[in-house]
């Protein structure tokens, strides 16, 4: 007879696919979690509806995302419960509590802050939340941001404070939390679970310099699409004039269409859209770029341009996070300004041979930080011993 911990595991992403971040860190705790403990799934389909899952043994409910206006007014109405994060959804609730009346669990893992709230659970003593990125961060960021309206920013604000109340709340009462920057761990039951790049192959080639940059990022994201947007008008327009034979390739679905149409009529950028064969793209690339000024958690692409051996230049937002494991001018280069973007970028373009080092070291170090080793453990250090 096992002695594993009975778990359940609850998410919204499914598991098997490796398509985004998010996906990327819910195929590696549940299969850690698998690991270590005797874990039922629970997959409330909201993000990959239509694509097949194989495994039996998953509890699988399709749902849709309620974002109508009238559905966003009464979050906001219900400030003072943990409808302000997402809105308890009926369905999933009662298919969470007829699955806690046939079995007792010793812990209930749940893949984000908001899945616990549209199940609306309400004891949190025997459950985990790996939080990934501070729920209330991007509402914080976007209350400041001036390219929104100012209706929205209030919105936005009042968003940002109900949210931090309620999160606050549940983060201090669940049994434990995981987050992706150790910055985030507000209490005493928080742990640092590092997000981790899908690894392509274990890069046996050389850089290889050339004038192509790269952009990959899911461009239905406003913090992905706004940073591209203020890196093509601000930063794009002197390297073209000095080096007008590089070339800006985006990659990454939802693109809004009014800025792919403005994007493309500028010199040598190419929006890609959706890339199947996303090695091939990296390995056409010397430079890769992560121009973010907003948004919570990590970067997990810059992780991932790492891992391809790539020179990356990431503004000081991007860089959140990575601090205690990747060094300015060692591994990766940290523009502090728009006028340090461009030298940097220039510099990289006139002698590419000089930074072939900096990719290399940031490759080795990307290995050694952020690996499913290190996630393993911590998971069992914290859950299973």
């Amino acid at each position: 007879m096992s002695d594993k911990k009975n778990i359940l595991f609850i998410t919204t992403y499914n598991p098997y696919l490796k398509r985004t971040g998010a996906h990327q860190r819910t195929h590696h705790l549940f299969e850690t979690l698998k690991l270590y403990g005797n874990v039922d799934t629970l997959f409330f389909n909201l993000y990959d509806q239509g694509v097949p899952l194989e495994d039996k043994t998953i509890f699988t409910y399709n749902i849709q995302a309620n974002n109508t206006i009238l559905s966003k007014l009464k979050s906001c109405i219900l400030f003072y419960t943990p409808n302000i994060i997402t809105p308890k959804n009926k369905e999933c609730y009662k298919i969470y509590c007829h699955l806690l009346k046939k079995k007792n669990y010793d812990l209930i893992v749940f893949r984000y802050l908001s899945t616990a709230a549209m199940c609306g659970v309400e004891n949190y003593r025997n459950i985990v939340i790996d939080i990934d990125d501070i729920p209330w961060h991007n509402y914080y960021r976007m209350a400041q941001n001036h390219a929104y309206s100012w209706i929205k920013r209030i919105y936005f604000s009042f968003k940002y404070k109900g949210i931090k109340n309620q999160s606050t709340r549940i983060m201090s009462n669940c049994k434990l939390y995981y987050t992706a920057n150790p910055q985030d761990c507000l209490t005493k039951n928080a742990h640092y679970l590092p997000n981790i790049p899908a690894f392509f192959e274990t890069a046996t080639y050389t850089p290889t310099p050339n004038k192509n940059i790269l952009f990959v990022g899911l461009m239905a994201f406003p913090p992905n699409y706004q940073g591209v947007d203020y890196f093509i008008k601000n930063i794009w327009p002197d390297i073209i004039k000095k080096h007008p034979d590089t070339s800006f390739f985006i990659a990454g679905k939802g693109t809004p269409e009014h800025l792919k149409i403005a994007w493309e009529k500028n010199s040598n950028i190419h929006v890609l859209g959706y890339v199947e064969n996303l090695k091939a793209l990296y390995e056409k690339c010397f430079i890769v770029v992560s121009p973010i000024y907003s948004g919570a958690g990590t970067n997990i692409k810059v992780l991932e341009a790492l891992a391809m051996k790539k020179v990356c230049i990431i503004s000081q937002f991007a860089f959140k996070g990575f601090n205690h494991s990747f060094a300015h001018k060692r591994d990766i280069l940290i523009a502090q300004s728009d006028t340090e973007y461009i030298q940097f970028l220039e510099s990289v373009l006139n002698q590419p041979e000089r930074y072939i080092s900096i990719a290399l070291q940031g490759y080795q170090s990307v290995r050694k930080h952020y690996t499913i080793n290190s996630i393993q453990e911590i998971i069992k250090q914290t859950l299973f011993s």
